[in-house]
């Protein structure tokens, strides 16, 4: 009797682990969300490349075989397809501690130089007490708080890491215009530019890609205190096992781009000259760790 009941648990693990693995499990429904405009209406186009952002993904769809329209979303709706079991997964998502509680996140699919607090010139430059020594801005929130007749631009859905998120949180309401992440990029400068706003928390990469040396307005730019330098995007997925089979085929494809010239190619291509090298260094570094 235990000979049998030892098999029986040994060919349930043998089950268990096909299934997490995706041996058993058919991950094709599968849906991949994103609330990124720009990707959705980018992705398996012939007017592709665009950013690091979209190439990147466009890389993983050949890479899985995923032959589905990515769909559009906002990120608190796939959030809760997620958490009613649906299969849904989001693509070119950012960690976060509150995030890594309830979700499974694939390997970094992109990396990207950190946003920065840029403020218009037409402002005094923030006082000496709220920037460290390196002229790194301490708090956004204090930041914001000295300027109490201003506003700042932020995307209503996302998040920008932990230590940055906290600091939003506590920017007084009244100061915040907050714009739908899908359009946030399109129309962040127009409301600047209008006199709607004085400041906006923008990656560099994606003011230059949308700007390049003809910005509309005159801004400054801080880096944020305590902040990491570079932030990766990255596949959430539930915590099902169809979700688990899926991530684990995601970082499969993933670790195979990584070893292509072209995955650092399309994160370099859209930066100015001066960033180039040292994003290439960063990747290069995170890569070979996770190889």
């Amino acid at each position: 009797m235990r000979f049998f009941a030892f098999l029986a648990t040994f060919f349930f693990s043998l089950f268990i682990s096909g299934l997490v693995s995706g041996n058993v499990i058919n991950t094709s429904s599968i849906t991949l969300h994103t609330d990124d405009h720009n990707l959705t209406s980018r992705i398996n186009q012939p007017h592709s490349p665009f950013s690091a952002s979209v190439d990147t993904a466009q890389l993983l769809v050949h890479a899985i075989g995923y032959d589905k329209p990515i769909l559009e979303v906002s990120l608190k709706r796939s959030f809760q397809q997620i958490d009613n079991g649906e299969s849904v997964c989001v693509i070119n998502k950012i960690k976060s501690a509150e995030r890594e509680k309830k979700y499974t996140f694939s390997l970094p699919l992109n990396f990207f130089q950190t946003q920065q607090l840029y403020q218009l010139a037409s402002l005094p430059p923030l006082a000496p007490e709220l920037l460290n020594e390196n002229g790194e801005v301490v708090s956004i929130h204090k930041a914001l708080n000295a300027f109490n007749a201003s506003a700042i631009v932020l995307p209503e859905t996302y998040s920008y890491g932990e230590r940055v998120d906290n600091d939003l949180s506590n920017i007084d309401e009244s100061q915040v215009i907050a714009l739908s992440n899908p359009t946030f990029f399109s129309r962040f400068i127009k409301i600047i530019s209008a006199g709607k706003a004085d400041f906006a928390l923008i990656f560099p990469a994606s003011l230059n890609r949308s700007f390049g040396n003809t910005q509309p307005v005159e801004m400054r730019s801080y880096a944020i205190a305590n902040n990491p330098k570079f932030v990766s995007g990255h596949v959430i997925c539930g915590k099902t096992p169809e979700a688990l089979a899926f991530i684990e085929k995601v970082n499969a494809a993933i670790k195979n781009i990584y070893t292509k010239p072209i995955f650092i190619e399309v994160h370099t291509k859209y930066l100015p000259v001066n960033s180039k090298l040292i994003i290439e260094r960063a990747i290069q570094q995170q890569v070979a760790n996770i190889l």
